[in-house]
């Protein structure tokens, strides 16, 4: 495990929740709209979950999809998105994508990637998305209403992780785990690469602000063996009219540490997990605004822009279920409760 994992293992959680939601374990929800939390499950236990959260009666629904469709999800599940009704979760161990409908929480058909596995997943059209496969570098294209393959092998850099689309054209995080510094720019006409913007070491995760700027979490370069030789990590941000760095945002190593992960709402504002907690810093400004926005760190989170409320995941020891946390705009808790193992990523249906 990362420096990073360690350290959010052993932090104290800061508050207590106002309210307890009810647990409502192997119950179906009729409900489409909420909080999806895909749970990744521990690495080769395929115990997998997705579960989903309603605020407004602070009801968790567990297990989902097992209690809808009679099996597990699956052996990691890293990522999922919503489109046209549908959830689209990748399951990286399984080398799959499994679609399900919203309303019924039923399987609507599996793409098998076989040997790719699979990481992050983009869709841009009903004819037209991509998913990265994390150990293959490269990135494949698929048409999200028949699964079908369109493009099995599109070359990009080492360790590709989170997508964005913007101004037509399609960005790709090549991590490299710290090893990479490069995001790769696909035309999807035709799906060629016709750029590698170089950036800070280890970009991962990418978004778009709202002055339409490509905002890009780079995580630092980590040396397990000697400290170091670290290199520290920022946000990079790109303007996709010159497909190139413009400004970026610094994140020193003795004062944050290594940034790692990242919500960006449509007011400006972004946050990341640091030394500090979560950190919260202005695309606009291009400047941290709260170091310590709230004093608490995580596996996963996300902002909801009707509100400006912040779900945190944590994992815990990885092992246990994990817990997912809702703090108001002004940072103060509102809830807490239990959900998978290993809560990894936060889905906000409206």
């Amino acid at each position: 495990m990362k420096k990073y994992v360690l350290l959010v293992c052993s932090l104290i959680l800061f508050g207590c929740s106002k309210e307890s939601p009810a647990d409502s374990s192997n119950e179906l929800p009729a409900n489409t709209k909420g909080v999806f939390i895909l749970n990744e499950g521990g690495f080769g236990k395929v115990n997998a979950s997705l579960s989903l959260y309603i605020p407004d009666s602070h009801k968790v629904y567990q297990n989902i999809f097992e209690t809808a469709n009679n099996r597990s999800l699956g052996d990691v599940a890293n990522d999922m998105i919503l489109f046209d009704n549908k959830g689209y979760i990748v399951v990286q161990n399984s080398d799959k994508v499994e679609v399900v409908s919203l309303e019924t929480k039923k399987s609507l058909g599996v793409m098998s990637l076989p040997g790719k596995t699979p990481n992050k997943i983009l869709i841009i059209s009903t004819s037209k998305g991509y998913i990265t496969n994390l150990y293959k570098q490269s990135v494949t294209a698929f048409n999200p209403s028949t699964l079908a393959v369109l493009k099995d092998s599109i070359a990009v850099g080492n360790n590709p992780q989170s997508m964005a689309y913007v101004n037509g054209k399609v960005y790709v995080c090549n991590s490299g785990y710290g090893s990479d510094n490069t995001v790769s720019v696909i035309n999807p006409t035709n799906d060629s690469v016709v750029k590698a913007i170089v950036t800070a070491a280890g970009p991962s995760e990418i978004g778009v602000d709202k002055n339409g700027k490509v905002i890009i979490l780079c995580t630092g370069y980590s040396d397990w063996s000697n400290s170091a030789n670290d290199t520290p990590g920022n946000i990079s941000i790109v303007d996709p009219a010159v497909d190139s760095v413009v400004q970026t945002i610094p994140f020193s190593l003795s004062q944050y540490g290594h940034p790692m992960k990242m919500s960006l709402s449509t007011s400006g504002d972004g946050f990341t997990f640091t030394n500090k907690g979560i950190t919260k810093f202005n695309t606009t400004s291009g400047t941290i605004t709260a170091e310590s926005y709230i004093p608490k760190n995580g596996y996963t989170l996300k902002v909801d822009n009707d509100n400006g409320e912040l779900y945190v995941g944590d994992a815990m020891d990885f092992v246990q279920n994990g817990l997912m946390y809702r703090y108001s705009k002004q940072g103060n808790l509102q809830d807490s409760m239990t959900v998978g193992i290993i809560p990894g990523t936060i889905v906000i249906a409206k």
